[in-house]
């Protein structure tokens, strides 16, 4: 008789379906059970990318609701984005490489209040907070590579990013 070995995980139908098998071990991407909008008393599966901040948040280095503001941080620097496709872009690149980003572009309405409203975030965050919001929720970086980038030691690193998802929070609160 063989005996089952319990330290492999099982690969789900569904990952199997869409080839992410390797993606799935690597656990870039999880699996969430949420209720289906066109029929709320059906629940479905998804399939969703594991981000940066879901491991601080299952760690308890941040809250549920900071992890909310970093995503719609997120969602707000890809509403700046545009018609780029260039998340480090400046407002002063897209006039002058008109080529490049189409002849007669400018800016829409939802753009420029995105660069306004993040503009206004990263001002009231300052350089270092600032820095580390957008290695988390941009970068997707997790806290060893910031530590690296930042020269800073992991006790003191998860302070540091508790205390800027804190004020990340206050800020959107105020918005």
């Amino acid at each position: 008789m063989t005996r089952k070995n319990r330290n492999t995980r099982s690969i789900p139908p569904i990952i199997k379906l869409h080839n992410l098998e390797k993606r799935f071990a690597s656990r870039e991407i999880v699996l969430e059970i949420g209720v289906n909008p066109t029929n709320p008393k059906q629940k479905e599966t998804r399939i969703r990318r594991q981000c940066s901040y879901d491991r601080l948040l299952s760690r308890c280095v941040i809250t549920q609701k900071q992890r909310d503001c970093l995503d719609r941080f997120a969602i707000l620097c890809e509403q700046s984005v545009g018609k780029t496709k260039n998340i480090y872009v400046t407002i002063s690149d897209l006039f002058h490489n008109k080529q490049m980003y189409g002849r007669d572009f400018e800016p829409t309405f939802r753009q420029s209040r995105a660069f306004e409203k993040i503009f206004e975030i990263k001002n009231m965050l300052g350089v270092f907070n600032s820095d580390i919001i957008v290695m988390l929720s941009i970068g997707n970086m997790d806290c060893q590579e910031i530590g690296k980038r930042l020269n800073i030691e992991k006790n003191k690193l998860y302070g540091n990013i508790n205390s800027a998802c804190i004020r990340l929070e206050e800020i959107m609160e105020n918005m």
